[in-house]
């Protein structure tokens, strides 16, 4: 029996309570009216009846007896009625009654009361033919009519009890219909919560990865940075600019797979701000020029003039998307050509369709290759031998990217012939589209020669040019730019501006510009741009600098190129300025520099790399190991900290712990907290925000980010570090205007760069003929390498001749003597000039350091340390022996032990160190005696 029967059977025994009690006025009614009977006879007969069913009910509910019940008692209503019409018209339409309460038993939906209730009927009949015929059948009764009675009360009983079996049977149905929808509906909900609980695992395993490879990467990115800021040989540079690009390449490999989990979640959230979207190809195209370049591709790109040049939208997953395709593009072809298109497919109001197209003449695919393409973790050669790398994420990551813009990609290809794909995505026109910087008008009357060995360098530039209105000649070589310049030279129409390639096969841009320099048809020199992906600084000589105005990354930025020209030209037509230009470089207003930050990471690694790009924007540093001892510096220690760069996931406590802990005493607004994790999440940010941080830094930390992060929450009233030293005028035999070019004009940087040559290099030469006579030349050589860089740099004229000579006779194995004693002499007055800068203002008795006692001890013990592994976190930790020592912050600056950690002289802050220890041993058996 199924549930439902069983609510129907309660709700009918319910009801017929009701009906019976019901009958008990209606039989006195008709008692009063025949008066066959008296009333209260009839009362007391309905009664019963109806009192019987009403106790039963009660007591056993819908049991087999209640409706056994119930159908005798139903019968006993029409009997009853049968017998007070006794004489009336109406006596036989009572026996219609008997078939209406025989249907009645159907909602007990049981066969056994429908055929007692149908034989109750027959007996009823067959009693009253043969005992009160006359009050059945008053004029003919008989048996066979009694039968004929019978036989319809079967039938409608037979019809009634097949109703009752479909009806039990549909019951019966829905209900096994019913359990299996439930059961599946569980199913169901238990995938669901499987499937979430292992996406949740999912991304937790990706946060732990991410964080986990991100914290090496970080390592190797970090200290590629700080190599390729220091000096270094040729061949160290490439290594490490090698070293520095595998790290950037595995660091794209991880984030295409974080993107496509992000994607595959419907996490992923585009961002919406202005940007050049031809400045956004043309930067991507530059990235892959060189690679291009040298597979002997040619790389075409073509922008309609209708593609406006302001745009709103996520220009780094646009930017993702077109580097992908491009670098496919490249990949897979061989020789031919790599060509890109972008144009206006369709414009709805503010907003725009952007149609870009990517298409090489590479090895094509089949109809089969293509229709998985797409597919994530899926490639076009996946066999064990494929000559093509990859992770197969790369195009469905461009889908995903292309879908979430409104877009969508699609390919064509033909294997052998090539591929091109296509994708559109709406963007927003950004209001000020029309109004997109231009160059002075003066500048339209430049003549203007570019010179660069690679095709798609030069189409980039030209395009530029023709944007802005300009016109330039394009070459491909360093001869065919000297031709150029001296064939227009000779006819009266000399170049005003040459941009060079730096890394042009047969004569460089370095060699040309020399060549430009020596070459008397060419006087006056215009002014050159070098143009170069590399780093050149220690290439250039001192007299290059003045040949060369500027210099500009590749890729080349448009916003950058007409900041320089607008620089060199400012508004008046005529030669430019030889001043060297820099690109602008992100560092710390001077409103800025001094302020004290605390740095919390458990990873000794990152708290090197950290150390050192802070210290070097101008910046105290103190470190902590983990959330707990970050407490106790920030809340229990009156340190004056102006910022906290927290990393999340450390030993102890984790660092939204210790926010929480630091908010609760101290606001946002008057410390700012920032965090640094190696998780890439959205979720992870908003954790960390929500903890009470006021920023979020992913690792590896980009350089340029942290900085401007820190400039833009950083109190603008710097705390009072040591005094801003100041230069002369002229300092002999420095070239200090030159130096200054150099340095962006950063006077107090190149003091201190000075006064640090003048304590390094004193006693160059007596300390490089003992490393040649300890047999130890090859660190000679590297010693006079490293002072012809820094000589160079300085504005020294001579020395870095002198020292280049010295360098080549050592790895010749020639006797190199002479040569060391003439740089010797060279350096007598560079050296005297730098001490005279060394002015250091008289230290006034309260910074004297104090008698050291034993609090020092463990200070010195933990620096002793870091000095011991040549540790960058050293400087910071010198502030723990400044405090155990007193030390104010005038007395830090100038602390010999301070001097020699800046210098990253290991060798003299270690034996300051020991110094230190045996003064505070010996002051200890002072007070024993």
């Amino acid at each position: 029996m199924t549930d439902e029967i069983q609510v129907l059977r309660e709700r009918f025994g319910g009801l017929l309570v009701w009906l019976l009690w019901a009958h008990v006025p209606v039989l006195a009614a008709a008692a009063a009216w025949n008066q066959v009977l008296s009333v209260p006879m009839a009362l007391l007969w309905g009664a019963a009846l109806a009192g019987v069913y009403h106790l039963t009910w009660h007591r056993f509910g819908t049991v087999r007896l209640t409706r056994n019940l119930a159908g005798i008692a139903l019968i006993g209503e029409p009997a009853l009625l049968l017998i007070l019409f006794e004489g009336h018209p109406w006596q036989m339409d009572m026996h219609m009654y008997f078939f209406a309460v025989m249907a009645l038993n159907i909602a007990w939906f049981d066969r056994g009361a429908l055929i007692l209730s149908a034989a109750g009927i027959a007996v009823h009949h067959l009693v009253l033919l043969y005992l009160l015929p006359i009050s059945v059948f008053p004029e003919q009764g008989d048996l066979a009519r009694v039968m004929l009675h019978a036989s319809i009360v079967l039938f409608q009983m037979s019809v009634l009890i097949w109703v009752i079996h479909k009806v039990r049977t549909a019951f019966a149905r829905i209900r096994i219909m019913s359990d299996e929808l439930v059961a599946r509906s569980d199913a169901l909900e238990e995938r669901n919560r499987a499937a979430e609980e292992s996406s949740r695992a999912k991304s937790m395993f990706l946060a732990n990865v991410s964080h986990e490879i991100r914290t090496p990467i970080n390592a190797i990115l970090g200290f590629s940075h700080l190599l390729q800021r220091s000096d270094l040989q040729p061949r160290q540079r490439d290594h490490v600019t090698k070293l520095n690009g595998a790290g950037v390449s595995l660091l794209r490999q991880i984030n295409d797979i974080l993107d496509f989990s992000k994607n595959e979640a419907g996490k992923l959230e585009l961002e919406a701000r202005d940007f050049d979207l031809r400045a956004a190809v043309s930067g991507q195209v530059q990235m892959v020029a060189e690679s291009a370049h040298a597979r002997g591709l040619t790389i075409r790109m073509r922008i309609s003039d209708d593609v406006p040049v302001l745009v709103v939208g996520d220009e780094m997953r646009l930017n993702q998307v077109i580097l992908n395709l491009l670098n496919n593009a490249i990949k897979f072809t061989e020789e031919g050509r790599v060509a890109i298109s972008v144009g206006v497919a369709e414009r709805e109001g503010a907003r725009i369709c952007i149609e870009c197209a990517v298409s090489d003449s590479g090895i094509g695919m089949t109809v089969e290759q293509r229709a998985k393409l797409f597919a994530p973790f899926t490639q076009a050669d996946s066999s064990t031998t494929r000559r093509f790398g990859g992770t197969g994420l790369g195009l469905a990551i461009c889908r995903q990217i292309v879908e979430q813009m409104g877009g969508a990609i699609t390919v064509d290809s033909m294997p052998g012939i090539g591929s091109a794909f296509t994708f559109r995505v709406w963007l927003l026109v950004a209001q000020g589209a029309a109004m997109a910087a231009d160059p002075h008008p003066a500048l339209r009357a430049l003549r203007i020669l570019v010179a660069d060995d690679n095709p798609a360098s030069r189409d980039i530039i030209q395009e530029l040019l023709s944007r802005w209105k300009l016109s330039g000649d394009l070459v491909s070589s360093g001869p065919e730019a000297l031709a150029a310049m001296e064939r227009e030279a000779a006819a009266r129409r000399p170049y005003d501006l040459v941009m060079l390639d730096w890394k042009m096969p047969g004569m460089d841009g370095l060699q040309t510009v020399r060549a430009m320099r020596d070459n008397p048809r060419l006087v006056p020199m215009p002014a050159t741009l070098m143009v170069t992906a590399y780093s050149i600084d220690e290439l250039i000589r001192d007299e290059d600098r003045r040949a060369i105005s500027g210099v500009l990354r590749k890729p080349l930025d448009p916003h950058h190129l007409l900041d320089m020209l607008n620089q060199l030209f400012p508004g008046t037509p005529g030669q430019a300025s030889a001043r060297m230009v820099q690109s602008p470089q992100p560092d710390l207003s001077g409103a800025l520099r001094g302020h004290r930050v605390l740095l919390v990471e458990d990873n000794a690694i990152n708290q090197e790399i950290a150390t050192a790009l802070l210290s070097d924007a101008g910046l105290q540093v103190d470190v902590a190991g983990d959330g707990i001892t970050a407490c106790q510096m920030v809340l229990d220690q009156d340190n004056g900290y102006a910022a906290v760069l927290m990393d999340v996931q450390m030993p102890r406590m984790d660092g939204v712990e210790a926010t929480r802990r630091i908010r609760q005493r101290i606001a946002a607004a008057d410390l700012p907290i920032i965090a640094l994790t190696a998780h890439a999440y959205a979720e992870e940010r908003q954790r960390c925000l929500g903890a009470g941080m006021n920023d979020h830094l992913s690792k590896p930390i980009d350089p340029a980010l942290l900085i401007e992060t820190l400039s833009k929450w950083l109190p603008r009233d710097a705390r009072p570090g040591p005094a801003i030293a100041t230069l002369p005028e002229r300092l002999p035999p420095f070239d200090l205007a030159s130096a200054l070019r150099g340095m962006n004009g950063k006077a107090e940087l190149l003091h201190r760069l000075i006064t640090e040559f003048g304590r390094n290099y004193d006693g160059i030469g007596p300390r490089m003929d003992q490393l040649i006579a300890q047999g130890r030349a090859e660190e000679a050589s590297l010693a006079a390498h490293t002072l012809k860089s820094v000589a160079g740099s300085l504005g020294l004229a001579d020395i870095p001749e002198l020292a280049g000579r010295i360098e080549t006779a050592l790895n010749r194995g020639d006797d190199a003597a002479d040569l060391i004693t003439d740089l010797t002499r060279a350096l007598a007055p560079a050296i005297s000039a730098a001490r005279s800068l060394r002015c250091d203002p008289p230290v006034p008795a309260t910074d004297l350091p104090p008698v050291l006692d034993a609090s020092a001890g463990p200070a010195i013990a933990a620096l002793r340390d870091q000095v011991r592994r040549c540790s960058l976190s050293a400087r910071s930790g010198f502030h723990g022996l400044a405090d155990a020592l007193g030390l104010s912050p005038g007395a830090r600056a100038t602390h010999p032990l301070m001097i020699a950690l800046t210098q990253l002289d290991y060798t003299r802050a270690a034996q300051l160190l020991d110094q230190m220890q045996s003064d505070l041993e010996q002051d200890h058996q002072g007070a024993l005696t």
